[in-house]
């Protein structure tokens, strides 16, 4: 089961009471994994919002050969820090694999239909998730852009 020492310290449930923090509890428990062991795959259903525990989780394009390179890894996730949050966005599909990078992972796997009714039942606490959740989307968005821009100008740059 979650505790609720570890809910209260993830960013997105701070501001959560305690009797918020035990229906979240409801909703998660705590899987391990080890190192190279895949969580979810790129394609599949997104039913969870996870959270990691310990250790930490690699996200990243699968190649049809089942293999990756340092370039198909896209980002890594560590301690207390939420991914998986297609789970809300149709279609619902995990955009990449998530891996366990680290000797082992502890992860906390939040149902997102336990979730969903859990939102509609405290809205505080919908409002709260998806508050958090839209200001990560942004923030990849923006490192996204900014990325997109520097190889642009690297790109122009090359070709003088």
């Amino acid at each position: 089961m979650v505790s609720l020492d570890f809910l209260e310290k993830v960013e997105v449930f701070k501001n959560f009471n305690d009797n918020q923090l035990s229906a979240l509890q409801e909703c998660g428990s705590v899987l391990e994994f080890q190192r190279g062991d895949r969580l979810f795959a790129e394609g599949e259903d997104s039913k969870h919002l996870w959270i990691v525990k310990e250790g930490q989780v690699g996200l990243r394009f699968d190649t049809q050969e089942g293999r990756t390179s340092e370039k198909d890894k896209v980002s890594f996730i560590s301690e207390l820090q939420i991914f998986g949050w297609s789970c809300f966005v149709p279609p619902n599909t995990y955009s990449l694999s998530g891996y366990c990078e680290s000797r082992q992972c502890k992860v906390v796997a939040m149902e997102k239909e336990k979730l969903i009714k859990l939102f509609e039942d405290d809205p505080e606490i919908g409002y709260g998730v998806m508050f958090y959740l839209v200001c990560v989307v942004g923030s990849h968005f923006h490192r996204f852009q900014d990325e997109l821009a520097k190889q642009m100008g690297h790109d122009i740059m090359s070709n003088w």
